[in-house]
């Protein structure tokens, strides 16, 4: 799909077809729509109106009551989550393929920004609900896409307790570089402009080991920054660095005595 920078914010006016030509496009497998039958997703694909946002727009606001869903065609967008002390959590990102909103809830629980120009279909939750309805394939997915988030936060959880702090920086940025990196000739670029409490509250670690964790990985050639975005020059290094069981993190030079393991 050509790149949506640039792109003006509105509704789309739906074409004939235009769900059978959407469905031959490849989806992330580990999406919602990466698991939905094709038959199922181009159903999908024929509800609702198509919306465009340009980059760091809300699109759901955190209590807001919405009806509405968003299913997300192109771009990337964050979950953010204030606290009660004020303070923004960043709890995941969201790309290509995944389902925006709540089907069931009316408030929603978190803030949905984007991150890039974004291309989405605004469908009712009602209207989706009847479709699921009458195409139980379609909750089969949804369930196997919400047991998947839960693992992940599972071990999101495991990894705070059993992980160097340094290493679950790595480790979210391995994650976010090979689900939504875009590859480039000096490795795997993010698409998301993150900041480093974003990053921070990503991996779960606090912003001053965050930037002492970073600062060494930038030294290792692990990654660098350009412009407002991280490059990832060795994915597979640094996926290996992030993995929970390595315990030993100067076999991949990124060992650095400020930053604390335990």
């Amino acid at each position: 799909m050509e790149t949506l920078t640039g792109i003006r914010p509105g509704r789309v006016p739906g074409r004939r077809g235009e769900g059978a030509a959407l469905n031959e496009q490849s989806w992330p497998a580990d999406s919602l729509f990466g698991r939905l039958p094709a038959r199922i997703r181009e159903g999908v694909l024929d509800l609702g109106t198509t919306v465009t946002y340009r980059a760091r727009h809300q699109v759901f606001r955190q209590g807001e009551e919405s009806h509405r869903v968003l299913l997300l065609l192109d771009g990337l967008t964050k979950v953010v989550v204030h606290t009660e002390s004020g303070r923004p959590v960043v709890l995941a990102l969201r790309g290509r393929g995944d389902l925006l909103g709540e089907l069931l809830e009316r408030r929603h629980p978190a803030n949905v920004v984007t991150c890039t120009p974004a291309l989405a279909k605004s469908i009712s939750g009602a209207q989706l609900l009847d479709f699921f309805h009458r195409n139980p394939d379609g909750w089969a997915a949804m369930a196997g896409r919400l047991n998947a988030q839960l693992r992940a936060a599972d071990a999101r959880r495991a990894d705070f307790v059993a992980c160097p702090a340094s290493e679950r920086v790595g480790q979210a940025l391995a994650e976010i570089a090979a689900a939504h990196g875009v590859r480039t000739q000096d490795g795997w670029e993010l698409q998301a402009a993150l900041t480093q409490p974003e990053i921070a509250s990503l991996a779960g670690v606090a912003l001053t080991t965050c930037e002492k964790a970073l600062r060494r990985l930038r030294r290792s050639g692990l990654v660098r920054r350009r412009s407002r975005r991280i490059v990832v020059g060795d994915l597979a290094r640094l996926t290996r660095f992030g993995v929970p069981e390595r315990q030993n993190p100067s076999q991949y030079g990124v060992c650095d005595p400020e930053v604390p393991h335990s």
